[in-house]
């Protein structure tokens, strides 16, 4: 096993992971940068060093230097399954490459481990054939891959930006859509969205300006376009065949090989939990999000837990974008060197000022965009033979009979019906299943939780667990 001691542990080698890394780095701190892909970017980043210099500028400068930079350690192709606080040594970190095990001690860790689609479960979205856009984004970016135009074709349903920067990149590629299904979301607040406009317009116009660019684009290539779509479904016998939904014409059924559904990013907030790190939930983007100050430090960070502390940076902490990933990653790291005694008051005060201008008019566009699109409630209207839990196969129904059995809290209805005790550790089912509590107890999300996470974070050989040398973190007992 491979034990290594580093001032700063990074997690996830986005934008706001990288940035992170090469602020620290180049302030003299030493620096391990841990990502599961092969290359360094991220999803939004991903394949860039591929495509030359015509590519993300800004991105393209990161990588060189996170490569480049003498104390960076880049880890790459590497699963971090543990994190836990161990006495005053600081977190430690487990993790797995092809070369077997290690671990690695840090002063300090940010998790910069970006943000994951807002899961929707409706009848058949476990068919083969059905799966998110950012999946579709990712192997087209990765290895090119175009979805195939017979047999009706890539049908995609959802909103948000995503959904329109995907259509413009398949186009470039030579891809075609059958059809694109937007969702019905929820009333606006008009009187919300007329007063958060002019931070949008001053905040990030250039962001607004591209977000209309393509608007703009997909109208332009006339793909068709229904509006207002309810109750969902995906059909089909082996894998989907086809998507029958109801808009303003009535009910229609459309043929598709691929149906790619979206409804916008939450954050990725697994290993944020595995540390116990304080969370609350934000109503505007309808998610839990971790508790953290303007550097992205985490709240419950003190003496207790040892080391320098813990940051929380880019999507993981909050939605902002690429953009505002990589100055939330500069602002942890700034706050790490800090902290780490590699950078004064006075210089860090000097460098933070500029950094934090720019984020609070990203944010100001943000918080535009949450009102002007808000996110569906995964758990509205779920029927009871409607699938919730994939890995155990658990449906709304039997969560539902739990709840009426006095499962009143995420991790009961776990330990009643195996909800979350997947290979994805209710990743994917955690946040319909606290919404689903929710509505059948009349309580606010807020207050009702979410799953509790527990190691390993990934699916890992057994021998690989028997191979530690001990414990990383004391078992605690469930809380509700």
């Amino acid at each position: 096993m491979a034990d290594e001691s580093v001032d700063l542990a990074v997690i996830g080698a986005g934008p706001a992971g990288l940035s992170a890394a090469v602020t620290a780095a180049e302030l003299g701190a030493s620096v391990a940068l841990f990502d599961e892909q092969p290359a360094p970017g991220g999803q939004v980043w991903r394949g860039l060093e591929r495509q030359g210099r015509g590519g993300d500028r800004a991105g393209h400068d990161l990588i060189a230097r996170a490569r480049s930079t003498a104390g960076i350690r880049l880890r790459l192709a590497t699963t971090v399954f543990h994190a836990a606080f161990e006495g005053a040594d600081g977190p430690t970190l487990s993790w797995m490459d092809a070369g077997g095990l290690g671990r690695t001690t840090a002063r300090g860790l940010v998790l910069a481990t970006g943000a994951m689609e807002r899961p929707l479960a409706f009848p058949g979205w476990t068919l083969p054939g059905v799966l998110g856009v950012g999946a579709l984004q990712a192997a087209l970016k990765t290895g090119g891959l175009v979805p195939e135009s017979g047999g009706g074709g890539l049908v995609i349903v959802g909103r948000g930006a995503l959904v329109l920067l995907y259509l413009a990149q398949l186009a470039a590629a030579g891809g075609r859509t059958a059809a694109v299904l937007e969702l019905a979301g929820p009333g606006r607040n008009l009187g919300r969205l007329a007063s958060r406009l002019p931070g949008a317009l001053l905040g990030d116009p250039a962001t607004l300006g591209r977000g209309s660019w393509l608007l703009a684009a997909r109208a332009r290539r006339g793909v068709p376009l229904h509006r207002g779509v309810t109750n969902l479904q995906a059909e089909g016998g082996g894998r989907v065949e086809a998507v029958r939904f109801t808009d303003a014409g009535g009910e229609r059924v459309l043929p598709c090989r691929l149906l790619a559904v979206h409804d916008g990013v939450i954050p990725n907030t697994q290993a944020s939990r595995l540390l116990r790190l304080d969370h609350e939930w934000r109503d505007d983007a309808a998610c839990f999000a971790p508790v953290t100050d303007d550097w992205g430090r985490a709240s419950r960070v003190g003496k207790a837990l040892g080391g320098a502390g813990v940051w929380v940076a880019g999507d993981g902490a909050g939605i902002e974008g690429a953009k505002g990933a990589a100055i939330a990653g500069r602002l942890a790291g700034l706050d790490a060197a800090r902290c780490l005694g590699r950078l004064p008051e006075s210089a860090f005060r000097a460098h933070a000022s500029a950094p934090l201008r720019a984020r609070a008019g990203i944010q100001a566009l943000r918080r535009f965009l949450d009102t002007l699109d808000p996110p569906l409630d995964p758990a509205a209207g779920l029927a009871d033979g409607t699938v919730v839990c994939r890995c155990e196969e658990v449906t709304a129904g039997t969560i539902r009979a739990a709840i009426a059995g006095g499962a009143v809290g995420p991790n009961r209805v776990k330990t009643a019906t195996r909800c979350g005790m997947g290979a994805c550790q209710g990743r994917v089912c955690g946040p319909i299943l606290t919404r689903l509590l929710a509505h059948e107890t009349g309580r606010p999300a807020a207050e009702i939780g979410a799953l509790r996470v527990r190691p390993p974070l990934k699916p890992v050989p057994l021998g690989a667990l028997a191979a530690l040398d001990r414990a990383d973190a004391p078992v605690e007992a469930e809380e509700e």
